[in-house]
Formats: structure tokens, sequence, C-alpha cells
């Protein structure tokens, strides 16, 4: 029976997985995957169960201080299960609705300890065999970091509104608009050594339209082209000054889940236009990339991220961070394997005005935050592509601002799906 129990649950997270990891799919292709792949069913609902298990382990830097400081050290642990209904009609409609309560477990500091919730619900219809609509709704409140300067555990809400309306041809190709409002919100927290508080700087509505379009290549992989215009609205009077204006241009192409290449291939660029004069503006490349190449008993990973973070700093408005992470696994069985991932980024605060608070600090326009990243992991395969193991991570920041070197250690459990 208990065998039975853990076959079914890691082959519910995976075709859960399967489904949720799609960034983009033709109705028909979705609508039969949900049909054919469902193991639980309650009268017409499809039923996809999910579970993730996170930072279960020992950090010796919680709250990520710097090095003139004494750090908190503490077990953690965050449990976060979700359940997808859908209920298919007539070939024609989707209709579906999500539920994902967390749980973030702190063992000496039982005050971060938190019950948060997730919920949303929304449709995909096909008309007229060609056009697909879509609207989604939904309601988050997660416990996390939030940022690589945000690194106090947080909760934040955010609360979206989505929809779009595509054409997809026999040949699977598409192109559509859509166009989403979500409003954010932050814990009335306070991070040093600014002192402000968080909400006060973060808490916004963005708005967004963007049009794009999907040209299959092969079975689950797609070429595609994206143009965005995004509105960032801040919500408190104090940072009105924050409001600006974005667009962008990411094209690439997305690889099938399955297979020996996986992952997307995701680049572009952006201007970032503040409505406050004499604030800086930004222009340049963005991406979000990652590839995972299998043959045989060794595996190699890449990733590229850069992109426009806003500050948690009063007098910063917002930072530009990249970071490339290249990994590898060797399998030494069927069934055991090592990881080994180093990561290397930046936090650049050139140009963005701070006013530092010692003298002998390194002037704004000069300053560059670097990160280093390694970690290295032993897996056992458990069921099929799904994995458990211990991985160890050695995190190192040092800092522009005098004083604020960092370094961190993590130790504890990892879950893989895909072995």
């Amino acid at each position: 029976m208990r065998r039975f129990a853990m076959t079914l649950f890691v082959g519910l997270t995976l075709a859960a997985g399967f489904l949720s990891a799609q960034s983009y799919q033709n109705f028909s292709d979705e609508y039969q995957r949900i049909l054919t792949r469902t193991r639980w069913k309650l009268g017409p609902f499809r039923i996809y169960p999910t579970i993730s298990i996170r930072d279960v382990g020992f950090d010796d830097n919680l709250y990520f201080g710097s090095d003139a400081g004494e750090p908190k050290k503490d077990f953690t642990a965050t449990l976060s299960p979700e359940v997808r209904v859908y209920w298919p009609l007539r070939n024609t409609l989707l209709l579906y609705a999500r539920e994902n309560p967390e749980y973030a477990y702190y063992r000496k500091e039982s005050y971060q300890r938190s019950f948060t919730n997730g919920y949303g619900a929304g449709f995909r219809a096909l008309l007229l065999r060609r056009f697909v609509l879509s609207a989604d709704a939904g309601d988050d409140r997660h416990r996390r970091r939030i940022s690589s300067e945000f690194q106090i555990p947080a909760t934040d809400r955010v609360r979206s509104l989505a929809a779009g309306l595509a054409f997809e041809t026999a040949r699977k190709t598409s192109i559509g608009i859509s166009g989403a409002v979500r409003k954010i919100s932050y814990d009335e927290i306070l991070i040093s050594p600014d002192d402000t508080p968080v909400a006060q700087l973060l808490d916004r509505e963005e708005r967004e339209i963007a049009a794009e379009a999907y040209y299959q290549l092969f079975t689950d992989g797609f070429l595609f082209i994206r143009g965005e215009v995004q509105e960032y609205k801040f919500v408190d009077n104090a940072a009105v000054g924050r409001d600006a204006l974005a667009t962008g241009i990411r094209a690439g192409l997305r690889f099938p889940l399955l297979g020996r290449v996986r992952g997307v291939l995701d680049l572009g660029y952006k201007t970032f236009d503040p409505k406050t004069a004499g604030e800086p503006a930004f222009r340049g490349l963005v991406g979000n990339t990652g590839l995972d190449l299998r043959t045989g008993r060794l595996a190699v990973r890449l990733q590229f991220a850069r992109d426009l973070v806003f500050s948690t700093y009063s007098q910063i408005f917002y930072y530009i961070e990249d970071s490339i992470r290249l990994g590898g696994s060797v399998y030494l069985t069927r069934f055991l394997k090592i990881d080994y991932d180093f990561d290397r980024g930046r936090a650049d605060y050139s140009n963005r005005s701070a006013v530092p608070e010692e003298e002998d600090a390194v002037l704004p326009n000069e300053r560059e935050d670097r990160r280093r990243l390694h970690s290295l992991a032993l897996i056992f395969r458990v069921f099929r592509t799904a994995g458990l193991g211990l991985s160890w991570n050695a995190e190192r920041w040092t800092s522009g601002v005098s004083n604020f070197d960092r370094n961190r250690n993590f130790v504890g459990l990892v879950l893989q799906q895909s072995f």
C-alpha cells in the first residue's frame, strides 16, 4: 500500500509539473494532455496535485547579514503543496482552478513561521476553430526572499488579472495579444542600513500589454518573439517619483520538456524610462535563458539572467542584476549522480545615486556588488525521473559599500523532478 501511494504521489507530481512547466501550449494539445494524462478523476473534473519542498536544512546566515555583524543561524523548511483542477468541455473550453497553501518553518526564529496561501482560476476557450480566448485571476501570498538585496524572509502578495486572444493555424503557429494588471504589496519591514519601510518603497501596480508570435519547429519546440509595454505606478506618496514606463522586445527558442536538449533560449532588449526628470533611464540587454543538455552519463547546464530590479534603498531607484550559471551532472549509476554548479553574478548600482553613510564608502557611481555561489549535491533516484539528495551551497557577496561583504552557507535536502 505504501509503495502504491508513493508511486501515485510522485507520478502525480511529475504529471502536474509537466503541464505547468509549459509556457505556451496549443489549445488542442493542452486539451488532449489533460484528458489522456490524468491520474485522478472526479466526475468531469481532472485533478493534478503536486508538492514542492524547499529550503529544508541548516542556514548559517538566515538574514544574509554583513561580515561585521553576528549572523543568525537556524534550521528551516518550506512545504508547498498545490492542486489544479480542470474541467474540459466539448473540446472547446477549459475551466481551471488552483489552490497553493504554504507553510514556512523556522526552528529558532519562531516569529518567522508563517502559513500563507495562493489561489486562482481561469479559462481557455476555442472560438471558430482558430481563435483562443483566455483569462486568469489570482491572489497569491507567499513568504520568501524577494531578491538578492531583499534577503530577509518576507511575505509578498500579488493580486493579478490577465487576458489574451490568440490566432492558431493548423501547423500550430500562433500570434496573439495579451494584457495583465498586477498589484504587488509587501510586509511592513525595514531593510538595513537604510531602515525605510519596504512597503513604502516597493508597493506598486504593474500594467502590461504584449504581442507575441510562436512558430513550431518540432514537437513542443517553438521559435518565439514577444514585444511588451509595462507601466509601473507606486502606491505610497513618498514613492511616486519611482513611476516609470518600460518597453521591450524578446526572442528565442523554447525546447521540448523531454529530450536531450531542454529549456529556453530567451534574449531581448529593454528600455526603462522613469517619469521623474533627472532619474536615470536604462537601455540594454535583458534575458532569462536556461538550457540543459544530456548525453550518456553527463549533463551540462547553462543559465543566464539579466534584468532591472527595484531597490530597497530609498535613494536608489533600481539596479541591474546579471548572473551566469554553469553546471553539470555525472551519473555514477542509474540511481546515483553528483551535481555541481557555479554561479557568478553582479548587481550594478552605477549612476543610480545613493548617498554613502560613511565618509570612506565607495561613491555611488562606482558601486558594484559581486556574487559567487558554489553548489554541490549528491542525488538518489527515488522514482522514475524524481530525485532526492543532500546539497551544500556556499554564497559570497563582495559589496562596493564598506563593511557590507556577506557570506552564507546552506546544507540541506534537495528534491528534483528531473533526475
